[in-house]
């Protein structure tokens, strides 16, 4: 009788351990591909990945967990996608993830994401087009990845590459910036997380289009062209960011109701490198920024109705560059300093304002006249641009902007504006005494009624 009671014991543990093993995917069954282990596992299963390599490429059309341990390996073959997904529910954490296809055409990616609610977590990307795409996907978060863009195809023999909009193969050697894919792209999605990524050495760091209701928070992105590469989405947050040392910090374009608050866009260099631009944005609050060490700080080009608040704009080649296609944006409480060029200006444009409820901003080298010892100057304050576009074309000009002839007409100018002269007044600029906030990531800037 116990020799019967153990027999049919040992039986049943053995068919529970088969069925782990067939399910779990725990690394107990090592002749199977991790592919057959994905179709094998039920939806909602979890399917843990131990050290080592495994080819791509690999598709999840059911719900899933994908979790690597020690860092697996999943590398494609150098076409098409390592890793597809076309279920919602997936979720991707823990592996290193290489070797896609080149041809932008057809969306090559390293994860390419078609589906709702999936999670790409704590995965190192690279030697790929893009490394994550995510197409018509929403509600879907991604957190904590190092993504780094190919730069340069090597001799492959086990490999076939192919590359280009055609999809040609590629030449050996660089690979350059715009014939990459980006480090994030997302098209035509809603309500998705991009929180703490590093990017570095792709086409665009990140990637909006027709994409709402997103926050991008507390990613790091260097090296590539754009920073954030954005357009025709609407309302999106982006918090705590820091976009350094690429071609253009950020351009964002063709947009509305947007937050952009306590970022860095700093050491964006080159002859036409920018921190931030604003294209054709409305109804949008630029707040708490850091905008440091670019070429041009920040730019307006047919913009309405933005709110510019406590941000930093310093150290620049030009601080601002507005042009008078832009209407009824309101600064306050910004800073200019350190910068060569403070402002180019085509013209002021209708209703912005300089001033909100009688504070205005921050001005290195305005005359300091408080008699009234409320922290806002008596006088109003002007920057006058002399040049205008003229250094776009010919920089050798901005060798002029401190000869004493252009520093008698700014002093001549801050008495009694010279008619003909492209012209910003602050009409409440703020004395030294006044104590502005200092920006930096994630710090909150208070309302304008709290300010002292």
């Amino acid at each position: 009788m116990k020799a019967a009671a153990w027999c049919a014991f040992v039986a049943g543990w053995g068919a529970w351990v088969a069925a782990f093993a067939a399910g779990n995917g725990a690394g107990l069954a090592p002749d199977r591909t991790l592919q057959e282990r994905i179709d094998a596992a039920a939806p909602g299963e979890t399917v843990v990945v131990g050290p080592g390599t495994h080819a791509g490429s690999l598709v999840i059309s059911k719900p899933l967990r994908l979790i690597g341990e020690g860092m697996p390996h999943l590398r494609g073959t150098g076409s098409g996608r390592t890793l597809s997904i076309l279920a919602p529910d997936v979720t991707v954490r823990g592996f290193r993830i290489s070797g896609s296809g080149l041809r932008l055409m057809d969306d090559d990616a390293a994860v390419f994401v078609a589906a709702d609610r999936a999670v790409i977590e704590q995965n190192v990307i690279e030697d790929s087009l893009h490394g994550i795409y995510l197409k018509r996907a929403s509600d879907c978060r991604v957190e904590g990845n190092r993504i780094r863009g190919k730069t340069r195809l090597d001799a492959m023999p086990d490999r076939k590459v192919e590359a280009g909009m055609g999809g040609g193969d590629c030449d050996v050697g660089d690979l350059v910036a715009n014939r990459r894919g980006n480090g994030i792209h997302q098209w035509n999605c809603e309500r998705n997380v991009i929180r703490g990524n590093a990017i570095a050495d792709a086409r665009d760091g990140i990637y909006f289009s027709f994409t709402n209701h997103c926050l991008v928070e507390g990613n790091r992105v260097t090296g590539v062209r754009y920073g954030l590469h954005y357009m025709y989405s609407n309302d999106n947050r982006f918090v705590g960011n820091t976009f350094s040392e690429n071609a253009a910090g950020a351009a964002l374009m063709f947009s509305q109701r947007l937050v952009v608050r306590d970022n860095r866009f700093v050491s964006n260099r080159g002859f036409r490198a920018y921190g931030l631009i604003f294209q054709s944005v409305e109804d949008t609050v630029l707040e708490g920024n850091r905008i440091e060490r670019n070429a041009v700080g920040l730019s307006f080009n047919q913009c309405n109705r933005n709110r510019v608040v406590g941000n930093r704009i310093a150290g620049n080649y030009i601080g601002l560059r507005f042009g008078s296609n832009s209407d009824e944006n309101a600064f306050s409480l910004n800073r200019f300093e350190r910068n060569l060029h403070p402002v180019e200006a085509t013209g002021q444009g209708e209703g912005n304002r300089w001033a909100v409820a009688g504070v205005g901003n921050r001005w290195e080298g305005a005359a300091d006249f408080d008699l009234d010892r409320d922290r806002i100057n008596d006088l109003p304050h002007r920057e006058l641009d002399l040049f205008g576009v003229l250094r776009r074309d010919f920089p050798a000009v901005g060798l002029l902007s401190e000869s004493p002839v252009v520093r008698a007409l700014r002093f001549a100018h801050q008495r009694a504006a010279l008619p003909g002269l492209h012209t910003i007044e602050d009409p409440a600029p703020l004395s030294a005494r006044f104590r502005l906030p200092v920006p930096s990531p994630a710090s909150d800037i208070p309302p304008l009624a709290s300010l002292p």
